[in-house]
């Protein structure tokens, strides 16, 4: 696992400001705050490279595609759907609709059951800069609001101290109802939204991961800002292809910036 730790940092002069009409802020836990989005996608591919060796031994059947399939079992989208259609793109065949969802009931238990030893074994990481920037947004007045597809991953904020700097925290465990839609469809950030009682044009979004992005920029927000490693020149150009208004490279970059200032690409 690639530690957060390592992002480096921009110069003092070269972060981008929040516009001034921004009056809210909301994190993506996974890929944000959160390095949890790489401990889902490492047990994720384990679960389905075992699978399909049981399927086909010795077939050499490739796994999941990590930028196009691997999101699907991320971001909240039905497990029977990303199953059938991975493997459909494999040429495989998936049963009836009953013995899918039996086949995605059992690789969904068995992948929270490897994500729970993962994190016991390695932990979860919290991205550099999360309080001061969240402590900062604070003094400033702005809202802020953490959002996760995840069950339980308020409960990774709670243990790391940062609960009290947030003003709205939703999770895998308050879907409204077991189908609700996942990203790039924008419910989760319109509820957040909704619950800190800011208008969507003040606020901002800041994700890290292409269809969060792109979720935020369906969802007509005020600011979308993606999060990408310095250097990676095709996680930048996808970001802005889905609609980022803005990449910065560290929180940092987001963290004291004059309120007067329109915000610019880092």
């Amino acid at each position: 696992m690639r530690p957060l730790t390592h992002v480096p940092e921009q110069a003092h002069d070269s972060r981008p400001a929040l516009p001034s009409h921004i009056h809210a802020v909301v994190f993506d836990i996974d890929s944000v705050i959160t390095d949890l989005s790489h401990a889902q996608a490492v047990t994720w591919t384990q679960v389905l490279d075992d699978y399909l060796e049981a399927y086909e031994p010795g077939a050499g059947l490739r796994g999941p595609e990590p930028e196009t399939e691997l999101p699907r079992f991320l971001d909240g989208t039905p497990v029977v759907g990303a199953l059938t259609s991975f493997l459909e793109a494999r040429g495989l065949e998936t049963g009836d609709f009953g013995q899918a969802m039996r086949t995605a009931h059992a690789l969904a238990v068995r992948q929270q059951t490897l994500l729970q030893r993962y994190l016991h074994h390695y932990g979860v990481g919290i991205r550099r800069g999360t309080a001061a920037l969240l402590s900062d947004l604070r003094r400033q007045g702005i809202a802020r609001a953490a959002v996760s597809g995840t069950a339980r991953a308020r409960g990774l904020l709670a243990a790391r101290g940062l609960l009290p700097l947030l003003d709205v925290v939703l999770d895998g465990d308050d879907r409204v109802h077991p189908h609700a839609p996942a990203r790039p469809d924008p419910a989760r950030l319109y509820r957040a939204t909704g619950l800190l009682g800011v208008g969507l044009g003040e606020t901002a979004v800041v994700d890290a991961t292409p269809d969060g992005v792109e979720a935020a920029a369906r969802g007509e927000f005020g600011l979308v800002v993606g999060l990408t490693r310095a250097g990676d020149l095709h996680g930048m150009t996808e970001m802005f292809h889905r609609g980022a208004d803005v990449v910065v490279h560290d929180l940092g970059e987001l963290a004291a910036a004059p309120r007067t200032t329109t915000a610019a690409v880092a």
